[in-house]
């Protein structure tokens, strides 16, 4: 009755490494969504366009509605200061990336700000070239003194 049975054929169930019954560990390719193919088919100029109409959408949003205001010029460069520091530590597609947001959105808020800047240059340009004027004459006079500090030791 069990002259038959060969259980030769179960030796790979005692052997140290799975054999027959191991999983093929195939590595699925990542999904890409609609706006990665997108950004794929039109290069970074569509990618650039994306957030160029994130960042003027916002920005535009945030000065239709005076009470965002103060939060956005907190929340505006913070946000950029933290995207600059990051794409200059970062490698590969995630520096060009990110590089690519930050031109940008930095593009769009010049865009949409731009009448508010000029306004706001030309209501401070005396108090801004006063600043100037004072920072050249205190720049001039430390240029001096390191000058001669370092000309009168030799």
């Amino acid at each position: 009755m069990y002259s038959e049975f060969d259980a030769s054929e179960f030796d790979y169930l005692a052997s140290p490494t799975p054999q027959q019954f191991e999983q093929e560990n195939t590595a699925q390719a990542p999904a890409v969504t609609n706006i990665e193919r997108f950004w794929n088919l039109t290069g970074n100029w569509g990618e650039f366009g994306s957030y160029f109409g994130a960042g003027l959408s916002a920005s535009l949003i945030v000065r239709a509605i005076p009470a965002l205001i103060p939060s956005a010029v907190i929340l505006i460069p913070a946000v950029g200061l933290g995207l600059a520091v990051y794409s200059f530590s970062s490698e590969g597609a995630a520096k060009l990336r990110s590089q690519l947001i930050l031109i940008a959105v930095g593009t769009a808020l010049l865009a949409a700000n731009w009448d508010a800047w000029l306004a706001w240059v030309t209501a401070n340009s005396q108090l801004l070239l006063f600043t100037a004027a004072l920072l050249i004459i205190c720049g001039s006079f430390v240029v001096t003194q390191v000058w001669s500090k370092l000309h009168n030791a030799s």
